[in-house]
Formats: structure tokens, C-alpha cells, sequence
């Protein structure tokens, strides 16, 4: 018969541990044994009693929380999120309110200049007007253009035009505007564009 060595001394009955019985399901036991085999040095009353400690260490068991309105934590949690969110709210309040703020002070943008017409390139002339005449020195000048390519039936240069003519503007915008009404004809490209009044123009009041 093997040694069970000496008994356990203990100095008073409180001492002395408690014999339970366990009954335990067979795949529960089949896993204890699997993992007391991969920890050797611990014997099956052991992981018994870490089990035990464990659960009594433990402050709550999420199976033990009612889920009600009643229950403290919850209560507690929603009023952590509501004052949360209230803070947000209000920052955000404050963010906007300066923001409209800055709006109302700033100013209003200027008017936005009138467009520059782009300047129209006869060759290396020049051609748009920057201030258009008004409209009785334009039809004097329209009229000047006809009369000298009247009697110029061959055609003339923007530059001849302008040498003859010795405009204190630029002609580019009368003349393009000729061209579109039909009172002038444009020949040719670059430095060779040269001008022609239509006969049933010629001489007449533009």
C-alpha cells in the first residue's frame, strides 16, 4: 500500500477544508484534462479553485445586469452621453455664431470692373479702339473711311488708312464693325490685309 505520508495538522476545525463532490458534464472534463496537460504542474484541485476565486473576484458578471430603465448603470451611462453631446452641441453653437459673425463684418466685395475688350491685331497695328467714339463722330469717321476707299478702288492698308486719315483714335473697332455691317470688305492676312469699300457704299453716308 503506498505512503500517504502524515496527515494534515490543522489548528482549529475552520481550518480544515471542506470535501465537495463535483458532477461534471463529460466534455467539460475532457477539456479541464487537455488543458491540465498542457500546464503539468497543475493539479486538477487547483484549476478547480482558480475557477472559484475567479468568480468571486470577480466585481460583476454582465449576465447578472437587468437591462431596464431602472438600472443604475445605465442610467448613469445615458447621462454621460447626453451631457457629452450637449457639449458638442454647444461648441458647435458657438463655432457658427462666430462664424456668421465674421460674415455680417466682412465687406462687401467691390463691383467687379467693366471687361476690356481685347485688342484686334491687323499685322503689327493695332486696330481696337479702347474708347469707342460716340455714335455722330464714328458716322463722320465711317464716312471719312468710305469717301478715301472710294477713291482708292485697289484697297489700303489699316496704315495707309491711318496716314491718310490721321485719326486722334485708333480705327480698329470702326472698321471691324464696317466689315460686319458689310460697308467694307478684308482681303488677305497679316500685313497684307487690305481694305475696299462696296461700290453701292462708296461716297454714301455710313
Amino acid at each position: 500500500m503506498a505512503n500517504l505520508g502524515r496527515k494534515p495538522v490543522y489548528q482549529s476545525a475552520d481550518e480544515k477544508p471542506v470535501l465537495v463532490s463535483l458532477r461534471i458534464p463529460r466534455d467539460v472534463y475532457e477539456q479541464v484534462e487537455r488543458y491540465l496537460k498542457m500546464h503539468p504542474r497543475m493539479t486538477l484541485t487547483e484549476f478547480i479553485l482558480d475557477g472559484i476565486r475567479l468568480r468571486l473576484e470577480t466585481p460583476a458578471d454582465p449576465r447578472d445586469m437587468i437591462l431596464s430603465d431602472d438600472n443604475t448603470v445605465i442610467r448613469e451611462l445615458q447621462e454621460m452621453i447626453r451631457t457629452q453631446v450637449q457639449a458638442e452641441i454647444g461648441k458647435l453653437q458657438d463655432f457658427m455664431g462666430s462664424a456668421f459673425d465674421t460674415l455680417k463684418l466682412s465687406p462687401t466685395p467691390e463691383a467687379a470692373a467693366e471687361p476690356v475688350p481685347p485688342l484686334v491685331y491687323d499685322g503689327n497695328t493695332v486696330l481696337q479702339e479702347k474708347d469707342p467714339q460716340p455714335q455722330g463722330k464714328r458716322g463722320a469717321m465711317r464716312q471719312r473711311i468710305l469717301q478715301l476707299l472710294g477713291e482708292h478702288p485697289e484697297g489700303l492698308s489699316a496704315d495707309e488708312i491711318r496716314v491718310y486719315l490721321k485719326p486722334q483714335k485708333p480705327l480698329g473697332d470702326t472698321m471691324q464693325g464696317m466689315v460686319r455691317q458689310q460697308l467694307l470688305t478684308k482681303q488677305g492676312s497679316g500685313q497684307a490685309v487690305r481694305y475696299r469699300a462696296l461700290q453701292k457704299h462708296q461716297g454714301q453716308p455710313a
